[in-house]
């Protein structure tokens, strides 16, 4: 079997089971177990599959086939450029959270000193990318599964303005007062779980199900975050900013705007107390 041939049975396959992205999955599943770059399944497609990689490319193929996400049969994904584990512990981080990182980021080059937190870490992928981009802030991750925060741990690799532990939202909270507080809380109505693609609902549902209107963590964290730090960024759903932008104005924070992902959705919203 060629690299080409084994390539176009995988699509094939993946398509059937009605796999996301049957392609893209195909070409990084032989990729991977080859250990070369997609391109180069074109590039040396007559080449063979060593019997070992076939055994890989079958089995990593008829999990995905069956609904487990691309991320969990590798174990990483990349984000920001760099790679982090996740496990089936973990949210998948998503583009969306890149664009989340990007204003988290800016935003906190123009705000006084002070510490940075993370809510609903996860991974870790946002608060470790904010740690590498903020090296002269401390940055916090929070999460409420200890085993979420032992995936952060492995991605975090010692940085020393790193420190991830437990907390229920901000309860406890390792500091008085932060100078930005963000998050990718769970957002997703719990009546729209079940229409999510198979792959999706593979992920931790504590990770995705934000309660009846979305907004159970959310408006939570919110209240508790009124007067303890100089600017909140948030993810959030479709149609979720303008809700969220009342929150955010009841619990005393100013309303900054809010920024576009690639299909023209308010995905991040930002709020700033002045007090």
């Amino acid at each position: 079997m060629t690299r080409l041939g084994l390539l176009r049975q995988t699509i094939d396959r993946l398509t059937q089971a009605d796999a996301e992205s049957p392609r893209s999955t195909a070409q990084w599943i032989l990729a991977e177990a080859l250990g070369v770059a997609p391109l180069s399944l074109y590039a040396e497609r007559d080449e063979p599959i060593p019997s070992a990689c076939l055994r890989r490319i079958q089995t990593w193929t008829a999990r995905c086939a069956e609904g487990e996400p691309l991320a969990y049969v590798l174990g990483y994904v990349d984000f920001a450029g760099q790679r982090f584990r996740v496990t089936p512990s973990t949210l998948i981080p998503r583009p969306e959270t890149e664009l989340l990182l990007e204003v988290a980021a800016r935003l906190v080059e123009t705000l006084p000193p002070g510490p940075v937190l993370d809510v609903g870490t996860g991974s870790g992928a946002l608060a470790i990318s904010l740690a590498r981009r903020a090296s002269g802030r401390h940055v916090y991750g929070s999460d409420i599964d200890p085993r979420a925060l032992a995936v952060a741990e492995a991605n975090a690799q010692g940085l020393p303005n790193l420190s991830l532990y437990r907390a229920d939202l901000l309860k406890p909270m390792p500091e008085a007062e932060f100078a930005l507080i963000a998050a990718n809380l769970p957002y997703i109505p719990t009546s729209f779980l079940a229409q999510l693609p198979k792959n999706v609902q593979r992920e931790p549902r504590k990770a995705l199900d934000g309660g009846p209107d979305g907004l159970f963590l959310i408006r939570s964290l919110i209240t508790q975050a009124a007067g303890r730090c100089r600017a909140i960024v948030l993810e959030v759903g479709d149609h979720q900013a303008d809700p969220v932008r009342g929150l955010l104005e009841q619990a005393g924070f100013s309303w900054s705007g809010s920024l576009q992902d690639c299909s023209g959705m308010d995905r991040i919203v930002i709020g700033e107390s002045h007090g």
